[in-house]
């Protein structure tokens, strides 16, 4: 059937191009070719090319000729007889009629006739180009030069109906267009008015289309456009209108459509289209200056009205009545203004509005009630505002909605209910927002923070747009409620489902009917695992759901085999285990004598370590009272992190009764952490042998020496730091030194748990005879022990032994 056709078309194009052929005239010097009718002729060394399609038009193209003798124009089809329209594109004014060029050209009558050249032109028109031409209904005089129109020079064109005048500069006198009394469309537009008459357009009582476009007027008088009662269409855009009579359009009862495209108005009177009750749509776009304010009641009281375009103006404050008394109005559009603020009442009456347009404003807010009348509304645009919180029924009276754009704003949270009513196959879009759908709310006297969908009940959209915002959640409704496309690229998404609705995804695969068809999703900050490959792969093998922009490049290969190759880990472990348990329970049948000693032996061990495990541990920290500050900021705070451990905390204040202390029974594992510093050194040994110093901290049992550099220059500590041996000192300043002290505190616990029952019993009998010795002694033998002159001898035994 479909070859049939193009079959066809193919005879049709050959017969008409033959026939075409066969009409060529038969002149040397001209030379047919196209698919229709198109003669290139050489008149006297000029090229004039002329198309003509019969009984359609007729196309006359000059190249570069300033001079033409029209007379030796070809007749390019016999017996052309009427034409619809014939144009005259860059050829020269002829010195006779239209009438004779086109009896030249085969052309008996036309309906329409256009001139255009877009070189500079500078020939006059006279009351004889246009002689003959009665049954011309249509003219277009499209001209690059100063032009001078005579006022008889229509005279002969009584039944014109459409005038297109295009010329650099025209001067219009009053007697012009008194002639056109039929005229219906008059475009005077790209021109330069020198002078305009108040009175001009007076005799043209059937005008139904005027336009001004482009004409350079600055001022318009109340008398303008008096006698145009019927006047439907008024055009007069891109000029140089700062005001306006407040009367000016009263005349134009009949005026349907008014467009006042850039202009310079700053104010627009308050009752300029109260007469103008059939005005239908007007258009007041990209003025260049701001009106900032429309006055009230501007557009109200007008039962006709239907579109309102008011964009590019600078509004800044529109009053609560400026649409009162409209309700056939369907459109309305203040986008790309300054509007800051929209009062409730504003489309109270707006019953019948269709579309509505409020974007590129700063619009910060929007009252909870403005949209309640709204029923009929099928499109609204609110984006690229500065809005940042909106009520949760603000939408539920538009019942007809289809389209909503709500981009670029600063929404962080949209209520739950807000489309509890909206229609299926809706257009939403809160693109380029700050969404993150979380509600804090106040439970109990404290913040609490709720993540709900706010599209729960939508289903059916054509598109739900929530890309570039900062949410990290997806919802399970933008999966399963039959939408076509879901956007939501360029979030903090990690996970493509909610781990906690596993469960609902097995259970309800049968019942899931229309899943969304296409979800857009960017993998930047997708987690690579296999909660994210699983579901992708379900979704688009099971819902046949296409996720587009997913393709986990980020993820190792290793990441995604693993989750696949579970079944035969699970597999491969439990055959490795029974294989081993197998082993096990034969060796045991082989070995059984030693496998009991064994397991006593480890039974035995972990009955000890749960012994000592019970045991107290402490970690004594010894240091000069000057060195107090140095302890509780540095040392303390690193020995918190040391479990099972009692810290106490033991300041150097005096030298007596060191050495009683010794004597207290010790039942619990006990290590000493020595802060050796200056302060220390003079505070505890301070008139002691420096020999005897270093012995007694080589004999030191579970003591850690700490070499800090704190307090005045001492040779004796420098000497002790250079000769401490590693075994049982550190450096402050050492790198890894907590990782050092908890080595040097674990050999210490071993040690003190296998030496603790036998040491005690012998600690203490070695104490009480040092005390029966020195209870004994005279003070003249006690003093006479050089090496050790004071009783800091004692407590520096007594402390190296703790």
């Amino acid at each position: 059937m479909d070859l049939n056709i193009i079959y066809g078309y193919i005879v049709v194009f050959t017969l008409q191009a033959l026939g075409a052929t066969s009409q060529c005239p038969d002149n040397r010097n001209c030379v047919c070719r196209g698919t229709y009718i198109e003669c290139d002729c050489n008149i006297n060394g000029q090229s004039v090319i002329i198309d003509t399609l019969p009984g359609v038009y007729m196309n006359v193209k000059c190249e570069n000729i300033t001079t033409i003798n029209y007379s030796k124009l070809p007749q390019c089809v016999d017996h052309i007889g009427t034409l619809k329209s014939v144009s005259f594109k860059n050829c020269p004014l002829p010195s006779t009629s239209f009438k004779d060029v086109l009896t030249t050209l085969g052309v008996s009558r036309t309906t329409a006739l256009i001139f255009q050249n877009e070189r500079n032109f500078t020939h006059n028109f006279y009351r004889r180009h246009f002689k003959g031409l009665q049954d011309l209904t249509k003219l277009l005089l499209s001209l690059n030069g100063v032009i001078h129109l005579p006022e008889e020079v229509f005279m002969d064109l009584s039944n014109l109906k459409w005038l297109n005048i295009r010329m650099k500069s025209i001067k219009i006198s009053e007697e012009l267009l008194q002639p056109l009394q039929h005229l219906e469309t008059l475009e005077i537009n790209q021109n330069y008015l020198t002078t305009i008459s108040k009175k001009i357009f007076t005799p043209l009582k059937f005008l139904k289309k005027f336009s001004l476009w482009q004409t350079n007027i600055s001022n318009l008088s109340k008398e303008f456009f008096e006698g145009l009662k019927v006047l439907e269409e008024l055009d007069l855009s891109s000029n140089s209108l700062s005001e306006l009579p407040a009367s000016i359009f009263n005349p134009l009862t009949n005026l349907k459509k008014l467009t006042l495209f850039s202009n310079n108005f700053v104010v627009l009177p308050k009752n300029l289209l109260r007469r103008n009750k059939e005005l239908t749509t007007l258009i007041i776009l990209n003025n260049n200056a701001k009106i900032k304010e429309l006055p009230k009641l501007f557009l109200g009281n007008l039962s006709s009205l239907e579109q309102v375009h008011i964009q590019w103006c600078g509004i800044e404050f529109v009053a609560n009545d400026t649409f009162f008394y409209s309700p056939l109005l369907t459109n309305i559009s203040l986008a790309h203004n300054n509007i800051k603020n929209l009062p409730e009442s504003l489309f109270n009456d707006q019953i019948n509005l269709l579309e509505l347009d409020l974007s590129f404003n700063n619009l910060k807010s929007l009252e909870a009630k403005l949209f309640s009348s709204l029923r009929s509304l099928e499109r609204l645009n609110l984006c690229c505002n500065s809005i940042s919180e909106i009520s949760g029924s603000i939408f539920s009276p538009l019942l007809s909605l289809m389209y909503l754009n709500m981009e670029n704003n600063k929404l962080k949270f949209i209520s739950s209910n807000m489309f509890e009513n909206s229609k299926r196959n809706m257009w939403i879009s809160f693109a380029l927002n700050e969404l993150n759908f979380e509600n804090k709310i106040v439970v109990n006297n404290s913040w609490r923070i709720n993540v709900d969908s706010p599209f729960l009940y939508t289903y059916n959209l054509k598109l739900l747009n929530l890309s570039h915002n900062q949410f990290k959640q997806v919802f399970t409704d933008w999966w399963v409620n039959g939408h076509e496309k879901v956007d939501i690229r360029f979030n903090s998404i990690k996970n493509l489902w909610d781990i906690a609705e596993n469960g609902m995804l097995q259970n309800n695969e049968r019942s899931i009917k229309t899943p969304t068809k296409e979800v857009l999703v960017d993998n930047k900050n997708l987690i690579c695992g296999c909660q994210n490959f699983w579901f992708l792969d379900f979704v688009q093998t099971h819902w046949k759901t296409k996720v587009a922009n997913v393709d986990f490049k980020h993820c190792s290969l290793w990441s995604y085999r693993v989750c696949y190759m579970k079944l035969y880990i699970m597999i491969s472990t439990i055959i490795i285990f029974t294989v081993m348990a197998v082993v096990v329970i034969f060796m045991y049948f082989i070995y059984k004598q030693k496998f009991n000693k064994i397991l006593k032996r480890i039974c035995s061990n972990l009955f000890r370590h749960a012994f000592y495990k019970k045991e107290d541990s402490k970690i004594v920290v010894k240091y000069s009272i000057f060195d107090e500050e140095f302890v509780l900021q540095e040392i303390i705070p690193g020995l918190k992190d040391y479990d099972n451990a009692k810290i106490i905390m033991k300041p150097v204040m005096t030298h007596k009764n060191n050495l009683l202390k010794k004597m207290k029974s010790q039942n619990h594992i006990e290590i000493t952490l020595v802060i050796f510093s200056p302060n220390y050194l003079m505070t505890t040994y301070s008139q002691v042998n420096i020999k005897k110093i270093r012995g007694e901290m080589l004999k030191a049992k579970n003591t850690v020496y700490v070499f800090v550099d704190i307090g005045p220059d001492n040779s004796i500590y420098a000497f002790l730091k250079e000769k401490r041996d590693p075994e049982m000192s550190i450096l402050w300043n050492e790198q890894n030194f907590w990782g050092k002290v908890m080595d040097f505190s674990s050999r210490d616990f071993q040690n003190r748990k296998k030496e603790l029952k036998s040491d005690t019993d012998n600690q203490k009998n070695a104490l009480v005879r040092k005390l029966e010795k020195v209870k004994f002694s005279s003070k003249k033998s006690f003093m006479r022990l050089s090496d050790w002159p004071h009783f800091e001898t004692f407590e520096t035994f007594a402390h190296s032994q703790v």
